[in-house]
């Protein structure tokens, strides 16, 4: 295939895990055509996402334009003049006609995409010229390995063994603060992070059942708790850090840090128990071993890859069905694994 220099990927659903989960097909380009330029064409999202920080192989990021017919145009007329090579369309959340047609109206000879979906055919296929027939559904297939199946079906390859070597990319001076940040405990025992919200209230493990799993560590192994809290979790935080207070189990409260700074934390810590939400993706491409649970969502689809993760899953689909006895012991085995 000729070399390509210019490359554009239109990809819609950008939130923390969608990214960080896409970056296989990133990596993949940039093996196959290392002095190209990636720019992302995306949605924008409620609330601020860091993409550049959060993929190391991204050079520019784009955002569609919604509003007058005049704007769309004007915003299309600006990706031909990019003069892309290549435009990927990863529809491995959900297939986005803005996107195929972005991919077209840019003017890039290569398009890639799906053709169909579990046997469903893509009604936007024939915006792509390099296709492929997915079975991501049939046969519970994970984002990651959907990101390199898109990648694959440009003749590029990156395989699922290289996946736990993908990293958030962190600088000097955020392994510094978080150093100095960690400093703050002062015990002997572990330094445990727990996020205790997400996104979604369905996907919120009860406070007190982490409370529980929190205090069996702390009085067995002498824990301490590292807090990690967004906007969206202050109810769930509230609870937890007084409890904790009210039982002496030493913690600290990481609040709405950069990423940078938050991957440079956890990625020092041997344990990281959260709902199935953002953080858990940060964790994860940190080289934080994380405990991580799961109600509705699909822990197939999501769940961190590899041996130095586990995750629980609610047989009923109610994350609060999950037992904090077998939490409990997921972390204890993560916790021994580490200290061996």
């Amino acid at each position: 295939m000729e070399e390509m220099r210019n490359i554009l990927v239109c990809r819609r659903h950008n939130h923390v895990g969608d990214m960080l989960c896409s970056l296989p097909l990133y990596a993949a380009i940039k093996a196959r055509w290392p002095q190209s330029r990636v720019t992302l064409l995306a949605n924008p999202t409620r609330y601020p996402v860091p993409l550049r920080a959060l993929n190391p192989f991204l050079d520019d990021v784009m955002y569609y334009t919604k509003g007058s017919v005049r704007a769309v145009v004007g915003s299309n007329l600006d990706l031909r003049r990019r003069k892309f090579d290549a435009a990927f369309v990863p529809s491995t959340v959900a297939l986005s006609r803005t996107s195929h047609l972005s991919a077209f109206l840019s003017g890039a000879g290569l398009r890639v995409g799906v053709r169909s979906m579990d046997g469903v055919e893509n009604p936007s296929r024939r915006f792509l010229n390099c296709v492929t027939d997915v079975f991501w559904l049939r046969d519970h297939v994970h984002q990651m390995q959907r990101n390199a199946d898109i990648a694959r079906a440009a003749g590029l390859e990156f395989e699922e063994e290289n996946f736990s070597r993908l990293r958030i990319p962190v600088d000097t001076d955020a392994q510094q603060e978080a150093a100095r940040w960690l400093q703050r405990f002062t015990g002997d025992g572990p330094v445990i992070g727990v996020h205790p919200g997400a996104g979604k209230a369905e996907n919120v493990w009860p406070t007190a059942a982490f409370f529980q799993v929190l205090q069996r560590l702390h009085e067995s192994d002498g824990a301490q708790i590292l807090i990690t809290a967004g906007a969206v979790d202050r109810e769930e935080v509230s609870h937890l850090t007084a409890l904790c207070t009210a039982n002496a189990i030493p913690f600290h409260v990481l609040q709405d840090a950069p990423i940078p700074l938050l991957s440079a934390v956890l990625r020092r810590l041997p344990l990281y128990l959260c709902n199935d939400t953002g953080t858990m993706h940060v964790a994860a491409f940190s080289g934080c071993p994380t405990v991580s649970l799961f109600g509705p969502t699909h822990a197939w689809e999501w769940a961190p890859r590899g041996a130095q993760h586990r995750c629980l899953i609610s047989e009923d689909g109610e994350i609060g069905s999950i037992d904090a006895g077998e939490v409990e012991a997921a972390c204890r085995e993560l916790l021994n694994v580490k200290g061996e």
